[in-house]
């Protein structure tokens, strides 16, 4: 994986927005079978023990215990029991957007991870199910958070496969307008300038731009000076004024107001409280 391709899936597991919508851990059923559908949200399956067959896209498995597999949204699937023992899995229905689109339409996954019954995954699996008995105040964001740590571990993990992780296809002139900013960040670069660029209406160029990457272009280059601006805080001695100048903010009141917004600390205090001492 190339630098550009590992900043791209970084930019989209940033904006990443996931709603589990159904988990459970059981043998499957006597009617467990249905073939050439395509759900609306991604399935995780993690086989615990038994036997059975999936087909996902034109690809058909024979899941074996220790195996993880991810059944994408909007690709057409086939699951069923077979004649030996029945599947015992962990499983969870999930969403995980980017803006409007499906993560892994913008991620090439592989299908599967071969984890063995090892500890982490089964904890990770168990941490998410012990949400479905919970009453806790802040039991939506505990939902999150273990489905988080589930899909972490799998790209992780896929990204140590043969096959590996990579950025699905991003339309050329997005590719070309994410290089420019990336290069330009510290400029005043504006909407209008960024769209000609790519040949597109500025607001069309907004809406496919944030339909892509889920945040607008311009929150997108703020992100970019307030990231260098924090490695200069912790690299250099320059002023606040100094650092303001660098990542394209002159002004240092803004430059402090738009650093604490997207941090939760001034630039002072986050040099004094994340800087060796």
């Amino acid at each position: 994986m190339n630098a550009a391709q590992r900043q791209l899936i970084q930019l989209y597991l940033s904006n990443l927005q996931v709603k589990v919508t159904a988990i459970g851990y059981n043998q499957v059923w006597t009617d467990w079978r249905e073939l050439d559908y395509t759900p609306d949200y991604n399935k995780f399956y993690f086989i615990c023990d038994g036997e059975g067959w999936l087909k996902i896209g034109d690809e058909e498995y024979h899941p074996q215990p220790g195996q993880w597999f991810l059944m994408p949204e909007g690709v057409r699937q086939s699951f069923s029991y077979t004649d030996g023992p029945r599947y015992t899995k962990y499983w969870c229905h999930f969403t995980a957007k980017i803006g409007q689109s499906n993560l892994f339409d913008l991620l090439r996954t592989p299908f599967y991870i071969h984890t063995g019954l090892t500890p982490e995954p089964l904890g990770l699996f168990r941490e998410l199910l012990a949400c479905r008995v919970s009453d806790a105040l802040s039991l939506p964001l505990l939902t999150q958070a273990a489905m988080l740590k589930l899909i972490s571990y799998y790209i992780e993990h896929a990204a140590d496969d043969l096959t590996g992780v990579q950025s699905a296809a991003t339309p050329g002139y997005l590719q070309e307008a994410i290089s420019y900013m990336d290069m330009h960040y510290n400029r005043n670069l504006t909407v209008i300038e960024l769209a000609e660029r790519v040949h597109l209406h500025p607001n069309y160029f907004i809406r496919i731009f944030k339909r892509h990457f889920g945040l607008s272009p311009i929150q997108y280059i703020n992100r970019k000076k307030i990231e260098e601006a924090k490695w200069l805080l912790l690299s250099t001695d320059l002023s606040l004024s100094g650092i303001g100048e660098q990542v394209g903010i002159p002004d240092v009141s803004y430059f402090s107001k738009l650093f604490k917004a997207f941090t939760g600390f001034s630039p002072t205090a986050f040099r004094m409280q994340t800087r060796p001492h």
